[in-house]
């Protein structure tokens, strides 16, 4: 398992189709507190030695209460069978007190419902990939992508222990083997990654390695 990172985040991920399956273990991958929820008894059995998981119908109040759901920082609703399903679970996750709730739409019309019932993040089930949504759910990243090989490009905020330097006094590349594409500075033009260019706190910074390389990175 990977070491964690953002070591107070705790996800409940509601759904284990393909998708949902793709988030839960890409977030358990990285260390993250994760439980995974489904209905049905055999999907859950298939993933009961991969993951954290236990059978509930969560459009049952009393299973909300159960599970004891207020108490996870975050919530993804990957339900995309049923769009009643996915709207119940959603109002009751609310109800429940998460604020970090990311629910899964297959349509327009399901995300339009989603968001007026206060779903702070709406997936299109079309375009994210559950492997991204785990990693933007884990709070580390700006954003994720997945380019062929071993290799992956990520935005984040400055790390601490970077604030103030430039990149060639951070190492970057040489410590952490990382390489800072470009760096986006609030209210500036887009830079590319020269060695004297100093990254601040609220810079965004593109940067592309291996997945160790950015987690260690991130650590510092």
């Amino acid at each position: 398992m990977a070491s964690k990172i953002n070591a107070n985040k705790s996800v409940l991920v509601v759904g284990l189709g393909r998708f949902g399956a793709a988030v839960a273990t890409t977030l358990d991958d990285m260390g993250q507190d994760v439980l995974a929820v489904d209905r049905d008894a055999q999907i859950v059995a298939r993933w009961s030695a991969h993951l954290p998981v236990i059978q509930a119908d969560m459009t049952d109040v009393a299973a909300i209460e159960q599970i004891d759901a207020s108490q996870f920082d975050t919530a993804v609703v990957a339900i995309g069978d049923s769009v009643e399903a996915s709207v119940i679970v959603t109002g009751n996750l609310l109800d429940a007190g998460i604020v970090d709730l990311w629910a899964k739409s297959v349509s327009r019309e399901h995300a339009r419902i989603l968001q007026r019932i206060g779903a702070r993040h709406i997936i299109n089930a079309e375009t994210d990939a559950g492997k991204r949504v785990g990693h933007l759910v884990s709070g580390d990243y700006l954003d994720y992508i997945e380019i062929d090989g071993p290799y992956t490009v990520v935005k984040i905020h400055t790390p601490s222990h970077a604030v103030g330097r430039s990149i060639e006094e951070a190492q970057v590349h040489d410590k952490y083997g990382v390489t800072v594409v470009g760096v986006k500075a609030p209210g500036k033009e887009f830079q590319y990654g020269f060695k004297e260019l100093v990254m601040h706190r609220n810079d965004e910074l593109i940067i592309m390695g291996k997945q160790d390389q950015i987690d260690r990175f991130l650590r510092g």
